[in-house]
């Protein structure tokens, strides 16, 4: 059984702001993940990817604004220092559009563009989050809301459709994040409804 987890999404800056900050930052290669799912960098080269989910302590770098591009090379197309911006380029192939204009490209009709990197939210203490809730303990379950969830730690777990959830299992020693408050759109009670929360200064990864 699955939770039906869903995308982890920016709900409120509380600054004041109508945004929210964002990073971007090259993707390693080979990522496959949604949007709206927790990433980290990679130590080896700063690349984005998902996060692995058990490094808790400064491992989470924020959350994907976009799916993952599946590149073959990290960073494929990202612009490098001292060197001509070429461009965006497509994710299957590039094409020269002109022989004048050696940097012009042409794209197959519906292919997504990408620079190499990808943007993501800023895992800040100022931003607040909104996530489904659910259990990892025993068979995977969606949990009911209630009021005594707020202001308690927890973790976040991979459910088995690609997406996170707020995972009431975990509540020492794997937390990342802390409830604020109940999402205003579902009923308290409404089992695997949302929750609003800001991730915990010690679980952020601040740079790569």
């Amino acid at each position: 059984m699955a939770v039906g987890a869903g995308q982890i999404v920016p709900v409120q800056n509380l600054g004041g702001a109508v945004s929210f900050p964002v990073g971007y930052q090259i993707e390693e290669a080979g990522q496959t993940f949604y949007a709206f799912t927790p990433v980290q960098f990679t130590s080896a080269d700063g690349g984005i990817e998902v996060w692995n989910g058990s490094t808790v302590a400064y491992g989470i770098a924020g959350i994907a604004c976009e799916n993952a591009n599946n590149l073959a090379t990290t960073g494929s197309g990202a612009p490098v220092g001292f060197s001509p911006v070429l461009g965006p380029g497509s994710v299957i192939g590039s094409y020269a559009a002109n022989p004048n204009q050696p940097y012009a490209n042409i794209e197959p009709p519906g292919v997504p563009f990408t620079d190499g990197r990808i943007r993501y939210f800023l895992p800040y203490p100022g931003t607040v989050f909104s996530g489904i809730i659910g259990t990892s303990s025993g068979t995977p379950a969606a949990v009911a809301t209630a009021y005594t969830q707020v202001g308690v730690q927890y973790g976040l777990t991979l459910d088995s459709n690609g997406y996170w959830y707020v995972d009431t299992n975990k509540t020492s020693g794997n937390v990342v994040l802390s409830v604020t408050q109940l999402d205003p759109e579902f009923a308290v009670g409404t089992v695997g409804g949302r929750v609003w929360f800001t991730f915990l200064p010690g679980a952020v990864q601040a740079n790569a």
